[in-house]
């Protein structure tokens, strides 16, 4: 597939318009030749929490482009100044994990409580499994439950499966009779 030059308008961020817009094929073929940087300033610049949340992904995981971590970081606390729960949640991810900054379980519990209470499925398990390993079982089965409740399937199956081999057996209960 040939994607040709989009006109750019001054003011247009026509990269971060494709980027939110192309799966992963599309995008290779639009991206052939260009400097990546290129790409991360319009997105960036654009204030377009998708299109930053798209770049940070595929910068975490190198598809399409050279992983770079610091970059990821970037592109998600960008999005979740904004206030996007799935940013504020891939924010916390990277906290707890150290990709792109310093682990900081703190700020990771921040940011996975802006993202459950902003409606972010992954945030609301994260910040369950926060409160569970904090020893608090009954606030993190309030979070289990709304992540399973708003997750599509797929990660539905995910969340209950990861439940299911939980050390505290309430959690364990929960995920046995809310699997499919």
């Amino acid at each position: 597939m040939t994607i040709h030059p989009l006109p750019t308008a001054a003011g247009r961020p026509w990269r971060a318009e494709l980027l939110s817009q192309l799966d992963p094929r599309e995008l290779s073929a639009a991206m052939d030749g260009e400097d990546p940087s290129q790409w991360l300033h319009a997105v960036m610049a654009s204030g377009m929490p998708a299109a930053q949340i798209r770049l940070g992904r595929l910068l975490l995981s190198g598809e399409c482009l050279p992983t770079d971590r610091r970059a990821a970081f970037a592109c998600f606390l960008s999005a979740a100044a904004t206030g996007d729960p799935e940013a504020q949640n891939l924010l916390g991810r990277c906290h707890d994990n150290g990709w792109g900054t310093r682990p900081d379980r703190e700020a990771a519990k921040r940011s996975y409580k802006a993202a459950a209470d902003g409606g972010d499925y992954g945030g609301a398990h994260n910040h369950g499994c926060v409160l569970a390993a904090e020893g608090c079982g009954a606030g993190a089965l309030h979070w289990f439950e709304k992540a399973v409740k708003d997750a599509p399937p797929p990660a539905r199956d995910a969340i209950l499966m990861t439940l299911r081999h939980h050390p505290r057996c309430a959690i364990r209960a929960f995920a046995q009779r809310n699997a499919a």
